[in-house]
């Protein structure tokens, strides 16, 4: 049986830095048959929500599709046996071909049989039409990669409960770290292997000193000596089994740990992130000092450790009173480490607080270096890295002074207690009380009892930082998430772009002794499949609020998003976002090329959709004009692009989605008139039965809009059939009645806008 921990390490590490240039395409049939086996268990996903925003570098692998069926709640795992050798009890299994492809064996419909060909399995090819046949082993094998996917829907996982088994008593680190145990305890047996050898060498002196000198006993010296190299170099391999037992173990819990990171910081809901980049930066970054305890060196002291009590058994036992000597220095070691730790805390929880202010002070000044020199801000900025970096350093400072005393001190211990020991072993051996050899073998003994004491100041130092570090990452991995574990959510593989708010309130947390003020207060609003709004209030007012609540980027806190009927908090976040188009009204590009950033999500999309979007947006202008074409660098945040360059880009992002609802935040705010005026000629067409939700101050936008809302102080004014409303802002007559009405504020939103410089 292959080891799928070793394969998706595998999988990982191959895949880092490869480009996210393809995604799955509608007939990956290893996707397919992935959904089959969901729908045969009674798991409702569509391919949105079992992908749950896995990107995927070329066909699906054994190892993504493993990773999928366990998010589903399934035990999956990947074994290597031919088909004849799989237990009927575990079918339906996926088994995974040649060249991406995968066929489902469901069942066997015939006993072994040389001459018809062997085992005969009944066999569905995914698809579209999903075609049931039959097939021999024989048939099989010339296609057959060697590895068949087994999954069992996890206990507990059907009629309505939890699509993913909440698992809150187990800890993010601990329970990762647990999977690897046996590692960890085959290290320990090297350790003990390692150091019951280096009692060899010990024995090996005292013997000399003691029977081969006085004797000349030259054969025994041979002899021992042979055994004692022998002792040496399994000693030598003992040591490097366990230092690569260690690292595997770290590695292996590296990456699991580093991407169950990065996927929390990508989960969590916007309104709980960080304010301040830098630091989420930094925090995120502490995986590193955690890393660094749980590293090789750390670890092969504390496996050391326990056998500081058999080497001063050994001594006591070849030189009785000696023992004392060690019995006395050992516990003060430990003491005066376990004293300092109280102070190790406090400065190192101080100063993981201040390395974060002081990476969110410089993050600040480079992303924004254009206005910080445009503003002549540099001294501002300049003093503040500098006390950022002052107190930081002094923190710093401080622990290694009160680390480096203590490591000093014991480093001390080591020379002295020779000395104290060689002393009073002298006297002893002038009592007769114990032998030459015996004094020998016991120093010996006493320093490799005492040589791990000397890393454990810096050992303690590692593990307080690594305490600050995980509770920084505990409060990390303890925000809330946009898909809560332990819910079950429907999936939705359609809309029909009807959305609303219903009696909504929102407000962005704070800080535990600070108040958060209302952003939205009890707005509702229905929004038709098909129709065409514009969102218009002053700065302040609430609209892109609005706009990220129907966008699902935030949840209510009071009230709900309607979809379809269904409240947003019960759909699939994955499936819901198929559906939605969003322009934000800062949009950010990223690293890589224009074509890159347009398909960003989408790498499947079709390229002749691509070419027509490019069009629209008028981003086929920008491409001819560059020799690179649609391969043209945009930099990082896109800052080789203009202004409204990269609100093209973003536009165009939002349309070749061909999503049921468009959601746009000033989307004309950086064009010129012409840009403009050429841009909604063409989104007039283009947006054909989709849902248009538009937030502008542009009055040019309205020409494709049939619905206008008015906001204020997060409140609706006014909503109605746009010349209706238009007519209460400009101070003329209304136009006959319609269905929609027209709220009685209109008239001070109006002045509220216009003194805010509105329509």
């Amino acid at each position: 049986m292959a080891d799928p921990n070793e394969l998706l390490e595998q999988s990982q590490t191959e895949g880092e830095g490869a480009p996210s240039s393809y995604g799955p395409t509608p007939t990956d049939p290893v996707l397919e048959a992935l959904l089959w086996l969901c729908r045969h268990h009674g798991v409702d996903r569509t391919t949105a929500s079992l992908l749950n925003g896995m990107q995927l570098n070329g066909p699906m692998t054994a190892v993504q599709a493993v990773q999928l069926m366990r998010q589903a709640g399934f035990s999956a795992t990947l074994v290597r046996r031919p088909p004849s050798k799989i237990l009927t009890l575990l079918m339906p299994v996926v088994l995974l071909l040649k060249n991406g492809d995968a066929c489902i064996v469901t069942r066997r419909v015939g006993e072994r049989s040389k001459r018809a060909g062997g085992v005969r399995f009944e066999v569905i090819m995914p698809g579209a039409d999903n075609e049931i046949c039959t097939a021999t082993e024989e048939e099989l094998l010339p296609e057959y990669s060697g590895y068949t996917l087994v999954a069992a829907l996890r206990a507990g996982m059907r009629h309505g409960t939890p699509e993913v088994e909440s698992d809150s008593d187990s800890h993010w680190l601990w329970s990762t770290l647990k999977n690897y145990v046996p590692y960890y305890r085959s290290a320990m047996l090297a350790a003990l292997l390692s150091n019951v050898l280096m009692l060899v060498t010990g024995f090996f002196t005292s013997v000399v000193y003691d029977k081969v000198i006085p004797n000349k006993a030259l054969v025994t010296l041979w002899s021992l000596g042979a055994g004692t190299l022998l002792g040496i170099a399994f000693d030598l391999v003992a040591r490097q089994l366990r230092s690569y037992l260690i690292d595997m173990a770290g590695k292996k819990a590296d990456l699991k740990l580093g991407n169950m990171l990065f996927n929390q910081a990508l989960a969590i809901r916007l309104e709980h992130r960080p304010e301040s980049a830098g630091s989420f930066a930094h925090r995120l970054g502490q995986i590193e000092v955690v890393r660094e305890f749980t590293a090789s060196a750390s670890i092969s002291v504390l496996t050391d450790m326990p056998f500081i009590i058999l080497f001063v058994a050994m001594t006591y036992v070849i030189a009785g009173p000696l023992v004392t000597v060690l019995l006395v220095a050992v516990p003060l070691v430990f003491g005066l480490s376990w004293g300092i730790q109280k102070y190790l805390r406090r400065m190192m929880t101080a100063n993981m607080s201040q390395h974060a202010n002081l990476q969110g002070v410089l993050v600040e000044a480079v992303e924004g270096m254009e206005d910080v020199r445009a503003a002549g801000a540099q001294g501002y900025f300049s003093t503040r890295y500098e006390e950022a970096n002052a107190a930081a350093a002094q923190t710093s400072l401080q622990s290694r002074a009160v680390a480096s005393w203590v490591s000093n001190f014991t480093m001390v211990i080591q020379p002295l207690v020779t000395v104290i020991m060689l002393i009073w072993g002298v006297l002893l051996i002038e009592e007769n009380k114990i032998s030459g050899g015996a004094l020998i073998g016991a120093v010996m003994f006493a320093g490799r009892a005492i040589a791990p004491l000397t890393s454990v100041v810096a050992l303690a130092g590692r593990y307080q930082g690594a305490k600050a570090a995980l509770m920084s990452l505990n409060q990390l991995m303890a925000l809330p998430t946009e898909r809560e574990p332990g819910k079950r959510y429907l999936s939705r593989p359609s809309l029909t772009g009807q959305v609303g708010l219903h009696d909504v309130s929102f407000s962005y947390p704070k800080g535990k002794n600070e108040h958060a003020p209302k952003v939205l207060k009890g707005v509702s609003l229905q929004i038709m499949p098909g129709e065409r709004v514009a969102i218009l209030g002053k700065i302040g007012s609430g609209k892109s609020t609005i706009l990220r609540l129907l966008g699902g980027l935030y949840q209510p806190t009071e009230g709900f998003v309607d979809v379809d009927g269904i409240d947003l908090r019960q759909i699939v976040p994955t499936d819901f976002r198929t559906h939605v188009g969003f322009v934000s009204q800062e949009p950010r590009l990223f690293h890589g090329t224009l074509k890159d950033n347009v398909m960003l999500g989408r790498a499947n999309a079709d390229m002749n959709h691509f070419i027509h979007v490019a069009r629209l947006t008028g981003l086929d202008k920008l491409a001819a004009g560059h020799p690179m074409g649609y391969d043209l660098p945009v930099g990082e945040m896109g800052a080789l692009l203009s202004g409204g360059q990269r609100q093209l880009v973003a536009l165009a992002r939002c349309l070749v989605t061909r999503s049921q609802i468009l959601l746009m935040d000033e989307p004309t705010s950086s064009m010129d008139a012409q840009a403009e005026s050429s841009f909604i000629n063409h989104l007039r067409t283009a947006v054909d039965g989709q849902t248009l939700v538009v937030v502008t101050h542009r009055p040019a936008l309205l020409d494709v809009v049939d619905r206008v809302i008015v906001v204020d102080s997060g409140k609706i004014l006014a909503d109605g059939p746009k010349a209706h409303v238009l007519a209460l802002l400009a101070g003329r007559p209304v136009p006959a009645a319609s269905p929609q009405s027209v709220t009685a504020e209109a008239p001070q939103a109006r002045r509220e806008l216009s003194a805010a410089g509105g329509m």
